[in-house]
């Protein structure tokens, strides 16, 4: 329940500014491009995963093996119960490109992952600018 409410608190404070009803949802190609992308790093298929980002995130993971292995190893192995898109939102910075960032919730029988995903504008590129996963719950053995 504290996770439930937690992840709540966090979609609310996400939404802020941009109303998720105003910011369209990520294209068949962007929703495709993030649950392969996802399921290649769970699998460990690490040069399937590259070809779904942008060649800059390619780089940082190529040089940063370690960290793209510890976010394959955090993501629980099996099917997943359900997914659903949690939130939506558009980031504009003066110094760095814009990104659209969508998060899912993605359950477990015993975990819930937290997986936001950012493409450069909805409805754009299908090539992935930038990634996070979080897992609540009970650790993988």
């Amino acid at each position: 329940m504290k996770i439930k409410l937690m992840l709540l608190a966090v979609a609310l404070a996400l939404s802020g500014c941009n109303s998720m009803e105003n910011i369209p949802n990520p294209s068949p190609e962007q929703e495709k491009a993030a649950q392969l992308a996802y399921e290649d790093l769970r699998d460990g298929k690490y040069d399937e995963f590259l070809d779904q980002l942008e060649p800059q995130l390619q780089a940082y993971f190529k040089d940063n093996e370690k960290l793209m292995k510890r976010f394959s190893r955090s993501i629980p192995q099996g099917e997943y119960k359900s997914k659903t898109l949690m939130t939506k939102q558009i980031e504009e910075a003066t110094n760095q490109p814009s990104q659209y960032k969508v998060s899912y919730e993605i359950a477990y029988p015993n975990n819930l992952v937290q997986y936001d995903v950012s493409f450069d504008k909805p409805n754009g590129s299908a090539k992935i600018r930038n990634f996070n996963i979080q897992v609540f719950g009970e650790s993988n053995p």
